[in-house]
């Protein structure tokens, strides 16, 4: 079958302009949000510690370690806290020694999860606090904490 001159300009013409709108048409790539962590700790031996992270600059939530529970709202023992405070889309994830996990994931904002149980008395642990969703995460420094 042999196709016309005209009719194969006109056919390439209105392929390119089809790709021409679905390459502008398509969404741009998302970028990674800029996460940021600053902290404050007990001075003297990390009994206690509060991360706060911002998301693009923006508060987004805090994690807490509470060696001395009861000061931070939890009476059973030595306690992770996962706190989210803004509706964005992020969840705040705590994590102690790789296993006790606290976290907001799949809650809708102002939302708070603990994870406590008793641990030996002045033994130490790693704490990660991290912003995440789906299988994006984004992590601030270990922490040593004290229990």
């Amino acid at each position: 079958m042999k196709i016309k001159t005209g009719t194969a300009r006109a056919l390439a013409a209105s392929v390119f302009t089809a790709g021409m709108l679905v390459a502008a048409g398509a969404p741009p790539a998302s970028a990674a949000p800029n996460v940021t962590f600053t902290s404050r700790a007990d001075p003297l031996d990390m009994g206690w510690a509060e991360i706060v992270m911002y998301i693009n600059g923006e508060r987004a939530g805090t994690g807490h370690w509470a060696g001395d529970p009861g000061d931070w709202g939890s009476p059973t023992g030595d306690t992770i806290i996962a706190h989210d405070s803004a509706s964005d889309g992020y969840g705040i994830q705590v994590t102690l020694n790789g296993s006790r996990v606290a976290t907001t994931r799949g809650h809708n904002a102002p939302y708070t999860d603990r994870a406590s149980g008793d641990l030996p008395e002045g033994s130490r642990h790693d704490m990660k606090v991290c912003v995440v969703k789906g299988n994006y995460s984004s992590c601030g420094t270990v922490y040593n904490v004290k229990a």
